[in-house]
């Protein structure tokens, strides 16, 4: 799955970073036009990297862990699909919008991880009462 998750997420930026600039309808400078476009794929290639290492934690959670863990894993990347969906169809529609798509992103990266250490500290405190419960009826 995590192949499909990157082919997808490679499409989308190679998207926003090619067809954008096409659809713009503005001239710059050469210079600066070519200053800009390798600017914007260094800062696009940054942001693919940390939401695909960002998306591997939820990816390797749902796979290990069962029944509503594994769906409180899935749920950040159900969100990630919406929001890039979101980008794209709005990109479709108006150029203009979402011009800070890598910073969306991003965001989405920092909080999955929030999100996903709360929820594996959550998941080990219930194991270790449950443990303790179990241990204390074996006695």
């Amino acid at each position: 799955m995590l192949t499909s998750v990157t082919k997808f997420s490679l499409k989308m930026a190679v998207y926003l970073l090619l067809c954008t600039p096409l659809f713009a309808q503005t001239e710059l400078p050469i210079n600066s036009d070519s200053n800009q476009f390798v600017w914007n794929l260094v800062i696009a290639l940054i942001v693919i990297v940390f939401t695909l290492a960002s998306a591997a934690l939820p990816l390797a959670a749902a796979r290990q862990w069962q029944h509503s863990w594994s769906l409180a894993a899935k749920f950040p990347l159900f969100i990630l699909v919406v929001w890039v969906l979101v980008i794209v169809v709005a990109k479709f529609q108006s150029i203009d919008s979402h011009r800070l798509w890598s910073f969306e992103l991003f965001a989405w990266a920092m909080l999955n991880m929030v999100y996903m250490v709360t929820v594996m500290t959550i998941k080990r405190i219930i194991e270790k009462n449950d443990e303790k419960f179990l241990s204390n009826d074996d006695s």
